[in-house]
């Protein structure tokens, strides 16, 4: 029988080969009880090894969870992409955007010149803007989620019914082909994805790391983003533009 490291190493090489272990399979394989398996994916999810799901569990979730934990990052590309994608917002455009660092840079890039309305949930982002000179700022009132630090509630959702952007900027936590636009946290995906839903038209920026991967929250399928802004190599962003949306690079 397997020393439990020898078990854990070679749990962790099944959830590499396959994407997700199921404890009863797992149990058969190595010759021990549920239990025991159970432990050990216990201990590797401690050391972030994995994410233990409902029967087993899948590879770990990429990024860090907490935005002020994510600010410190300072990712390749991202302010390139946030730049770009700025240059796509026209004159007298209402524009909804929520949280994360790249919405953020997003902020940072707007052209000095432009004149149009940003609405938010996110107090980052309005404070990026506090000093551009014609962009009117509009920030969705709710409690503030910590870990996403952005505004959210069954008010904030409410107060996007009234509303119809010409564009929502979406800074994902991941974008994947099959499971769409996804974030991590459930109440900041609500506000997101009522974001996305009143909304003319959707641009999507992320890094290279956030496509391919999938996260708990589910706030729109991939064809419902009209342009994807991203830094990743040519033949990874060739896979969404054969869905036909438009993929830009810095």
């Amino acid at each position: 029988m397997q020393s439990i490291p020898e078990r854990q190493t070679t749990i962790l090489a099944r959830l590499e080969r396959d994407g997700r272990v199921v404890s009863a399979t797992l149990a058969d394989e190595l010759g021990v009880s549920v239990d025991s398996v159970r432990r050990d994916l216990h201990e590797l999810e401690a050391l972030g090894a994995l994410r233990r799901v409902h029967g087993g569990a899948v590879r770990p979730l990429p990024g860090k969870p907490e935005f002020l934990d994510r600010i410190q990052d300072d990712a390749p590309g991202k302010t390139a992409i946030a730049q770009r994608a700025g240059a796509l917002i026209a004159d007298d455009q209402l524009v909804a955007i929520g949280g994360g660092t790249t919405a953020l840079e997003w902020a940072r890039a707007l052209r000095r010149d432009l004149r149009a309305t940003v609405l938010t949930s996110s107090p980052d982002v309005a404070l990026a803007l506090r000093t551009h000179p014609d962009v009117t700022v509009d920030v969705l009132g709710g409690r503030l989620d910590r870990a996403s630090q952005t505004l959210t509630g069954a008010a904030t959702v409410e107060q996007l019914r009234t509303v119809r952007p010409d564009v929502c900027v979406v800074s994902p936590c991941w974008l994947d082909l099959e499971h769409g636009v996804t974030l991590r946290e459930r109440a900041e995906a609500d506000v997101v994805r009522a974001m996305i839903e009143r909304s003319r038209r959707v641009v999507a920026i992320a890094t290279e790391d956030k496509l391919h991967a999938a996260g708990p929250y589910v706030v729109a399928l991939v064809d419902r983003v009209d342009v994807l802004v991203t830094d990743a190599p040519p033949e990874l962003a060739a896979e969404y533009g054969r869905l036909g949306i438009e993929v830009l690079t810095p």
